[in-house]
């Protein structure tokens, strides 16, 4: 009966292609059917900053308040006016039966300049949102990057524990068939081989949306490859990124300090406002000639005028006045809660950076201890001096480790990111 359970055994469990060989000719036929090349970070951010959406529509506002600018520096229209009469008013050369009036209004000298530079500055502080959006933009763009990356590691890692599973199996099967083990240790492998195949499945759904989302950002479509050639060098490769000061010239900030310029212009604006305006004009009015005797009998009447107005209502120049002044104390106070705001994140992702080293070193150590005793576990198992349980054990512990160290690698990288987007200028 014995003998007939291992050769049913031996028939169920004729070994195939392992899995994981199966997936790695899987990806390599996917790379030559699409001809993929696989693209860096840097020139997945150029072509993110070229077609992403969000950032196109910032750049339309960026230019529709552009367009203030010529607006805000052009003079009033004129004024034409035309009156007939009904009843003619007689004059000494002749009825009066028609005018016409044109009148052109200007400002106290300078107020058009302060209205072009109130626009001017705005649109600079839009300039600088839009470089601030774009600079948010390359940093969704490389955590989606590198989470991606340690998805595909973490996938790699888990072929791996496939393949060491079907390498464990034919030890215990070796070990079964010289009475040194028992068919239940067959059994719960292959448990732990379904679990696993199930586990890659699962992964490759994960990248499949993570690809979706990194293209999305891209505006591209969603199912467009994504090849990452390297992913461990990826998440392994090491930024230095200084520190030591906040840049003045972050978008942030030279976006409150183009809306300040912007207030004292308008603070000018105000005294100019409370001064007078001019208006020069001309009329002319037609006559007729009819019913009288005289030499200029029927000639037009042409009269230029000059007009001034009288800021005589002051509360409003005051108000004016007293509103540029409050939003000048506001935003001073919100450049100081920015510089503090940038400083203050910044300071946490070198706290997290250092934090992560720190997991980083004591995932490595465990991992060396680690790969000591699974040497030693092997062997025993090969002489059935161990249980299967502790071994499987063991190996799951073992990838545990390695996959917090991909998790871990992917945050470091993702906060040296953040401190680059913190520490950027608009310059770039």
């Amino acid at each position: 009966m014995i003998i007939n359970d291992k050769l049913m055994f031996k028939i169920h469990h004729i070994k195939s292609i392992p899995i994981s060989i199966q997936l790695v000719l899987i990806s390599v036929w996917l790379c030559f059917s699409f001809n993929l090349k696989a693209q860096s970070l840097e020139e997945l951010k150029t072509i993110a900053a070229e077609n992403n959406l969000a950032l196109k529509a910032q750049y339309k506002t960026f230019e529709a308040q552009l367009e203030q600018v010529s607006q805000a520096k052009s003079w009033q229209d004129p004024n034409l006016s035309f009156g007939y009469f009904i009843s003619p008013i007689e004059t000494r050369v002749g009825p009066q039966i028609a005018r016409f009036s044109l009148t052109q209004m200007l400002p106290w000298f300078g107020t058009y300049k302060a209205k072009g530079d109130i626009a001017s500055y705005r649109a600079e502080a839009e300039f600088e949102k839009f470089q601030n959006q774009k600079l948010k933009l390359y940093l969704d763009v490389a955590e989606k990057y590198f989470d991606l990356s340690a998805l595909r590691h973490i996938t790699e890692l888990e072929a791996e524990q496939l393949q060491i599973l079907e390498d464990l199996k034919s030890i215990v099967e070796s070990n079964y068939e010289n009475n040194k083990a028992n068919l239940v240790d067959i059994l719960r492998v292959e448990l732990q081989i379904d679990k696993q195949a199930n586990v890659l499945q699962v992964l490759k759904d994960q990248d499949a949306a993570m690809v979706a989302q990194l293209n999305q950002l891209m505006n591209r479509p969603l199912k467009t490859p994504i090849l990452i050639s390297n992913p461990k060098q990826i998440l392994e490769q090491k930024e230095i990124v200084e520190t030591d000061s906040i840049s003045s010239n972050h978008p942030r900030l030279k976006a409150i300090r183009n809306l300040q310029a912007s207030n004292k212009a308008e603070s000018l604006l105000a005294k100019k406002q409370a001064m007078p305006q001019f208006g020069l004009g001309l009329d002319y009015a037609i006559i007729q000639d009819r019913n009288v005797m005289s030499a200029d009998a029927g000639q037009d009447a042409i009269m230029p005028m000059l007009s001034v107005s009288l800021p005589i209502f002051g509360k409003k120049n005051k108000s004016r006045k007293k509103q540029a002044s409050l939003q000048g104390e506001s935003l001073q106070l919100q450049l100081e809660n920015e510089e503090t705001q940038i400083a203050t994140e910044i300071q946490v992702a070198q706290y997290q950076c250092d934090e992560l080293y720190s997991l980083l070193d004591l995932y490595k150590q465990q991992l060396l201890r680690l790969k000591d005793i699974l040497q030693l576990s092997e062997t025993a198992l090969a002489n059935a001096s161990m249980e299967i349980e502790e071994v499987l054990r063991l190996h799951e512990e073992r990838l545990l480790y390695e996959k917090q160290c991909a998790k871990t690698l992917a945050k470091l990288q993702k906060t040296n990111e953040t401190l680059i987007y913190l520490t950027s200028n608009s310059a770039l």
